[in-house]
């Protein structure tokens, strides 16, 4: 299968799927085969189509207008596999809402069907060579994800998808200013308006685009696109809309969607550090991730519903990614792309296993938790893998990446950032041992609606924590070989 009907189809597949979805009769089971039917296809073909870059490769679709490199790659593998597992979890829990009467059938539908969009938009905003076909799809993504937010229909539900449409949008408004400043500083440069809007071309003649308009470009990237992404402190928005819509929603949001706005910032980050030098991106990038870091965590110690915590956690590790960039060279930015899926995978599983924990004991408060190693053993381990891999315990994802960036501050010399960044996490970690302990031991404080959840309640979230161990633990040679390659390509080497 070539190259070019991969990438047509790791695109219409999910589109396809949406609208195929929408117009099935109201059944719950034909609804559901159809959705995780849909989520294996796209994953699998988008498993195909990263293979073909693993080594560096550059494949381009539709006279350019999109491509897949190896950077790309990386942002691809989050979501044909966290995304998959998240579809398989969410079928589960919309039987739970739909047996709970929170949810009718025809809002299973649209959820379904706006889940695949959203995964649409998202593979669209990955392999977009055109800047402006990159910025219309992640604001796409607001619109294709903001219902999946509000399913609920309560005051608060629809309030937070209210803030999330408002922020976003101002945000990605400063992210229109950077594209239309960057498109013209390539015509001016390049003099053809079709070169001037393909990152290709950008990153081939970097050195050629004026450097002071590109330094003000940078500023307008990093807040337009870093308040979809959560960084601090245009991150108001995230722990609403994580907290208020269901756990898939949740869980898609903060594992896959915030990759995607990080990767807008990492193509201008490439592109701009090339010409000024990287020093200027990585002092802008670095103030903005330990900013993300400390503002985390003062909320995070002082959380008493579960998903609101998880919610900091995002804003907290979008930092750290920010971080491993802010530090810079091959090993910082090496550490941070590790970053992106050690925490796609560990957030999702976060706030899937919430969703369990919510289930077993009817509410979101921390408070009226207790005794789940007794209740539930196997969401109690789950719950504990999370928690360890979310504060960098050894042996799981997170701590490779942040051992990764440690090393490359101290290589580099960058004493003050690191050591802000230890204490910061330091206060996380203290934090978040106080409330796993609330809700994993002593007895319940509370009513203890359910003690059996089912194994498809399970089963997605022990492949997660699976694959949490396994990045922590296994060297997976073709994904540090796709991230080696990926690091060549942003800093040019």
């Amino acid at each position: 299968m070539s190259m070019h009907l991969l990438l047509a189809l790791v695109m219409i597949i999910p589109l396809a799927t949406a609208i195929i979805i929408y117009f099935l009769p109201n059944n719950f089971s034909t609804l559901s085969i159809f959705h995780v039917i849909g989520s294996f296809a796209t994953s699998i073909i988008a498993f195909y189509a990263i293979s073909n870059v693993i080594h560096g490769g550059i494949y381009f679709l539709w006279d350019k207008l999109f491509f897949l490199d190896s950077v790309g790659g990386v942002f691809l593998t989050l979501i044909a596999l966290t995304g998959l597992l998240i579809n398989i979890y969410a079928v589960k829990y919309m039987q739970w809402d739909l047996e709970e009467g929170k949810i009718e059938i025809k809002d299973v539908k649209l959820y379904y069907s706006l889940m695949n969009l959203f995964i649409f938009t998202m593979i669209t905003s990955v392999v977009a060579n055109n800047i402006a076909i990159m910025w219309a799809a992640i604001e796409a993504t607001t619109l294709s994800s903001v219902f999946m937010v509000a399913l609920y229909k309560n005051k608060r539900a629809t309030e937070s998808g209210w803030k999330y449409i408002i922020i976003c949008s101002v945000g990605l408004a400063f992210a229109l200013y950077a594209t239309v400043l960057m498109y013209g500083a390539g015509y001016h440069a390049l003099k053809n308006g079709e070169s001037a809007m393909l990152w290709t071309s950008l990153y081939t003649n970097a050195k050629l685009l004026d450097p002071s308009a590109l330094k003000l470009i940078f500023v307008f990237a990093l807040i337009g696109f870093g308040t979809k992404a959560g960084l601090a402190p245009m991150h108001t928005w995230l722990p609403d809309v994580h907290s208020e819509g269901p756990s898939p929603t949740s869980a898609i949001l903060s594992a896959v969607l915030l990759k995607c706005a990080i990767l807008a910032i990492v193509r201008y980050y490439s592109v701009i550090g090339e010409n000024v030098g990287f020093t200027y991106v990585q002092i802008l990038t670095l103030v903005v991730s330990l900013l993300s870091i400390f503002i985390a965590a003062m909320f995070i110690i002082r959380q008493k519903d579960i998903k609101r915590m998880f919610a900091y956690h995002s804003v907290e590790h979008v930092g750290i990614i920010a971080f491993g960039f802010g530090i810079g060279g091959p090993l910082g930015v090496f550490a941070g792309l590790f970053h992106t899926m050690a925490h796609s995978l560990s957030k999702a599983l976060a706030f899937c296993v919430s969703g369990n924990i919510m289930k077993i004991y009817g509410t979101r408060d921390m408070d009226k938790m207790g005794g789940l190693m007794k209740i539930n053993p196997l969401t109690a381990v789950l719950f504990a893998i999370a928690i360890f891999s979310l504060i960098g315990a050894p042996l799981l994802a997170v701590f490779v990446s942040e051992f990764l960036m440690v090393k490359a501050s101290i290589m580099t010399t960058q004493y003050l950032p690191v050591f802000l960044f230890v204490v910061g996490l330091g206060i996380i970690v203290i934090g978040v041992l106080a409330h796993f302990n609330h809700v994993v031991f002593g007895k319940p404080r509370g009513e203890v609606k359910t003690q059996t959840l089912g194994a498809n309640a399970h089963l997605p979230l022990i492949v997660l924590g699976a694959l949490i161990i396994a990045f922590g633990v296994f060297y997976i040679q073709d994904w540090y070989l796709l991230l080696d390659n990926a690091v060549k390509n942003i800093l040019h080497i």
